[in-house]
């Protein structure tokens, strides 16, 4: 498929306005990130008037204002409907109930991070842009879903919408980056030497926090609460203004789907909404119907809906395989020490990482990240994502608090993958190659929710929910729990590439 990319500013109405939405629409999408973003492109290319559906607000980006709250400086704004602020290494903050940017799940013992704006997690990862290992992604997925097709069509297409790049030298040189070159070198003295990664930062911008053009957000660490400045290429600039151009889409924001059911006489589906004021409080709520349903509201959000569905009867024919095989991607964080100058500011972009097999309990791919909350010390932050084949959960629906849940994950869910992370940095530091950090890592945290509807299972090899007819999951639920050693992003965004291909090659 040739891909025009037309990017551009994205602008869309502050309030939402669900009063001026028709009530039928050919095709619903339930959010606006990765696999959302895609559908709805290319729903709009395919000629099909589409609307998605966006709990959270599109943010403005500015060259010289801060749009975002970080670690540092916590904001209302970064939370969505919490009272507190609080987010792995950050301390808790007493905040202002909205609907703000990323809401922090807590299940069975795991911090969640389900991001809560218009354009999704895209807004709030790193811009790690990696594919999967071949031989984990084969032990993982159905043999139907085939690496190769992949590896060839779905992945290159992701990439170059995302504008994905590896970090130019003279930015990897620069202040900012002391920690990346000082990671690489301890690695490479260890016996692991890394190799570059390609990221989605616009290094333009980046080079113009450098020279004082734009106010400083990725070479300060900014990038977990969004880049202020836009720094990252995020679905906003190219994917979702790709769709609106194609004039067949338009995207309602703040705009929350509650439940969904058969349409009348059992024909499409009814979608039940609500909308949010930006400050906070609901303003409208009504009922919206469609031919074809897109599910991409994120692996937690989409499986509530799903099991909701399924366990109150209003989707009673899905199976017994939604809500399951759940994972927290291997996720674990490791902080040490390094020798010699730290730099001004440390900057947010990852430059390098390393796949390491065996030896230390489970394959994993480890990166070197800044942690902004330690404000400066100069302190490595290893992120790594482990292939863990094994640790999963279970959403259920609990009738008397009318809530899904996630009852079967505890503490010993995430302790192998972090034994793991923890077993590689202190190989690093037992040879004397750095510092032990006096700062503990955060446990039992995971920003790479996945799985809850996985592919084949409760969906075909493209993503149609078995037991209803124009009803696609196409986001990081149908991931079954690991992303086997890779930031999941491209994995996602892949994923639902080559089922939007199918499905509309195949009349859904």
């Amino acid at each position: 498929m040739a891909t025009v990319k037309r990017g551009g500013a994205l602008h869309l109405d502050p309030d939402g306005g669900i009063h001026r939405i028709s009530g039928t629409h050919r095709a619903i999408v339930i959010g606006s990130g990765f696999g959302g973003a895609v559908a709805a492109l290319r729903l709009g290319e395919a000629g099909v008037s589409t609307l998605v559906l966006e709990r959270g607000r599109h943010w403005e980006y500015s060259g010289t204002e801060q749009v975002f709250g970080n670690e540092l400086t916590p904001v209302s704004e970064m939370f969505w409907q919490h009272d507190f602020a609080v987010w792995l290494t950050m301390q808790p903050t007493l905040i202002d109930r909205m609907p703000g940017l990323m809401e922090v799940v807590l299940a069975g013992g795991i911090q969640i991070g389900a991001a809560a704006c218009v354009g999704g997690g895209s807004v709030v990862y790193a811009g790690v842009t990696v594919q999967p290992r071949r031989r984990y992604f084969e032990a993982l997925f159905p043999a139907g879903v085939r690496y190769d097709e992949l590896d060839r069509v779905h992945f290159p297409r992701v990439r170059e919408m995302l504008s994905a790049s590896y970090m130019p030298d003279d930015i990897y040189a620069a202040d900012p980056f002391t920690h990346s070159r000082a990671f690489d070198a301890q690695l490479k003295r260890a016996g692991f030497p890394t190799t570059p990664i390609r990221t989605t930062f616009n290094w333009s911008r980046v080079r113009g926090e450098l020279a004082g053009r734009l106010r400083p957000s990725s070479v300060i660490g900014e990038s977990s609460f969004g880049n202020s400045n836009g720094a990252k290429n995020d679905l906003t600039q190219n994917y979702l203004p790709a769709a609106l151009a194609t004039g067949n889409v338009r995207i309602s924001q703040l705009t929350e789907v509650t439940s969904v059911t058969t349409g009348p006489g059992g024909r499409g589906y009814t979608v039940r909404v609500q909308q949010h004021a930006p400050g906070g409080g609901i303003v409208a709520s009504r009922e919206l119907h469609c031919e074809m349903l897109f599910l991409a509201a994120g692996s937690v959000n989409t499986t509530r809906l799903l099991v909701r569905a399924r366990d109150t009867g209003e989707l009673p024919e899905l199976n017994e395989h939604v809500g399951t095989n759940w994972g927290g991607n291997g996720d674990a964080f490791v902080y040490r020490g390094f020798d010699g100058a730290t730099g001004a500011s440390q900057g947010a972009p990852c430059a390098s990482a390393v796949f390491v097999d065996d030896g230390f309990g489970m394959p994993m791919r480890v990166e070197n990240w800044y942690a902004l909350a330690f404000g400066g010390e100069p302190y490595l932050s290893q992120f790594s994502v482990a292939v863990d084949m094994d640790n999963r959960g279970t959403w259920t629906y609990d009738r008397a608090s009318d809530q899904v849940k996630m009852l079967d994950w505890g503490p010993e869910k995430n302790a192998a993958p972090e034994a793991a992370a923890a077993a590689f940095s202190q190989m690093v530091i037992g040879r004397g190659m750095a510092a032990p950090s006096p700062v503990l890592p955060p446990t039992g945290g995971t920003a790479h929710p996945l799985g809850g509807c996985p592919i084949g299972a409760a969906t075909d090899l493209y993503g149609r929910v078995a037991g209803y007819r124009g009803l696609y999951a196409v986001d990081g639920s149908l991931v079954p729990g690991n992303a086997g050693g890779a930031n999941p992003s491209l994995l996602i965004a892949g994923l639902a590439e080559r089922a939007m291909d199918d499905i509309l090659a195949n009349g859904g």
